[in-house]
């Protein structure tokens, strides 16, 4: 069955789904209590703008990319589909994404990596293609999916996997879910959780805050935009605005996708650019600040209007860029318009669309992030259905593949300071531990020094900035020294800012915790 609500009941349950636990966060008298978190400066949620200058807030794209999977198997012959993902168990990699053969039949695959540089393609043995099994197809027709690890879920179901099924029919298409043990067997459940096809991939993730499954996925309000849903469990039917009249792009004779059933939480605005849509989220909880959602949606640039109609292939074409947005919530995102990874030249080749696939791992003091990139427009597969000649034709180049994008630990945004310098001065705030980390750069003869005010912005004895011992480093998690021992334990759960004075510098985080 499935689980439509009237308006009502829908906003009723978005709204109790949504709430945020009574931890973390809580004001006491405009005091922000954090724990031994760590702290990304994604917005000014702790930062005294009153007390801080000098400095801008700037988004860093990766600091590498490079292709680590070509579509050289005879199964991917036009190459890999526009969504992957990726997950870390254990210290092994896994790597799941489509493709399209040459005879654009899809297929599901996965590939593996210890270090997330070098991929293999094990040899699963579960499909057989063009006469053998030697290959690393996955028997299920999952394209339009994403794979994450659930905490929460019993050993044979860690891995799971949300999936576009049955497209056209009405009566069973829709999003279901699959589990696995290993990522490599997996059991189909029949039950539909969505009686739509959004026509893009779901990214789907464990709240540990909230207690619940958090589901984005794409709808149609009135264009293409990024709808969510919060749910206690993954596999039983998920709560949908029944009031909705259908929204057919395919015919009434085939499954409606999503308009307005689901809460959106990130569209188009103003400060696009017209005929910009949103094709996918690719949204994470950050693992290593829990308070932080971070998303990198696929801004589609339509070939519409009067700029673009005129290079358009189909009724359907444009570019992708990746942008990055960043949450507090989930709900509420900031998305900055300047490209996390804009349409260009990688690896020697001129890539028009790239999509971030869902996850990231980390090594070491780099996170890895994986996205598809194709060397022609979002119109172009479509030609190949009518086109045999063209589709030949593209199935001698080079059709791109995926690719690695390399960012520093917590490096998505950073304050920046020049030489001139400047200072950070957070809002009071209460901790546990007994020292302080920073993750920081500097440059030349650039450098850092931190000090510890009270509530009212005097500097606490010992704690002065002239008290600390001037960084002039790059480190992931540099700990900040006094002239006097540094134990800071006396002042856990007491008001304190801390004041950051950079020149030539870059600040990413911080965080309190125990030595």
């Amino acid at each position: 069955m499935n689980f439509p609500l009237s308006r009502r009941q829908f906003l009723q349950a978005a709204a109790a789904a949504t709430a945020l636990p009574a931890v973390g966060w809580a004001a006491d008298s405009e005091i922000s209590s954090i724990g031994s978190e760590r702290q990304l400066f994604l917005d000014d949620l702790l930062v005294d703008t009153g007390r801080t200058h000098g400095v801008t807030r700037r988004l860093n794209p990766p600091t590498a990319i490079e292709r680590v999977l070509k579509p050289e198997q005879p199964s991917a012959a036009l190459g890999f589909i526009f969504y992957c993902s990726v997950v870390d168990d254990n210290g092994t990699a896994k790597l799941f994404h489509g493709s399209y053969d040459a005879e654009k039949k899809k297929h599901f695959a996965l590939a593996t990596s210890k270090d997330g540089i070098h991929w293999e393609r094990p040899h699963l043995g579960l499909k057989e293609y063009q006469g053998s099994r030697k290959n690393n197809l996955l028997p299920v027709e999952a394209v339009e999916a994403s794979v994450f690890l659930d905490p929460r879920a019993p050993a044979e179901k860690r891995y799971r996997l949300l999936y576009s099924r049955y497209w056209p029919d009405p009566q069973k298409a829709g999003v279901y879910v699959a589990s696995s043990p290993d990522g490599v067997h997996w059991s189909e459940s029949e039950t539909r959780m969505l009686p739509f096809v959004p026509d893009g991939q779901h990214c789907g993730l464990w709240d540990e805050a909230l207690q619940k499954y958090v589901i984005y996925t794409r709808c149609w309000n009135p264009v293409r935009a990024v709808a969510r849903v919060a749910v206690n469990e993954l596999e039983t039917p998920w709560p949908y605005d029944a009031s909705v009249p259908p929204h057919h792009i395919w015919g009434k004779d085939k499954v409606p996708t999503l308009s307005r059933e689901l809460a959106t939480v990130m569209a188009r605005d103003a400060d696009d650019p017209p005929g910009v849509q949103l094709y996918t989220s690719a949204a994470v909880k950050y693992p290593f600040a829990p308070h932080v959602y971070l998303a990198f949606p696929a801004a589609y640039q339509t070939f519409k209007g009067p700029d673009w109609q005129d290079r358009a292939l189909n009724s359907n074409d444009g570019t992708f860029d990746v942008q990055f947005a960043a949450s507090r919530d989930g709900v509420n995102w900031h998305r900055w318009r300047t490209p996390y990874i804009p349409a260009g030249f990688y690896d020697g080749l001129d890539l028009r669309l790239v999509s971030m696939g869902q996850g990231l791992i980390r090594r070491g003091r780099e996170l890895h992030q994986y996205f598809v990139g194709w060397p022609h427009t979002h119109g172009r597969p479509v030609v190949w259905d009518r086109d045999l000649k063209d589709r030949a034709a593209w199935l001698k180049q080079d059709l791109g593949g995926i690719y690695r994008a390399t960012q520093r630990v917590d490096g998505f945004v950073s304050l920046d300071a020049g030489y001139p310098g400047g200072v950070v001065t957070t809002k009071p705030l209460r901790f546990t531990g007994d020292e302080l980390r920073v993750n920081l750069s500097t440059a030349g003869a650039g450098g850092v020094r931190v000090a510890l005010l009270d509530a009212e912005g005097t500097p606490l004895p010992g704690f002065s900035r002239e008290d600390c011992a001037w960084i002039n480093a790059d480190e992931i998690n540099h700990r900040v020294e006094w002239k006097s021992p540094s134990d800071l334990s006396g002042l856990a759960g007491h008001p304190v800012r801390v004041e950051f004075t950079l020149r030539n510098a870059r600040l990413f985080a911080f965080e309190f915790g125990n030595g």
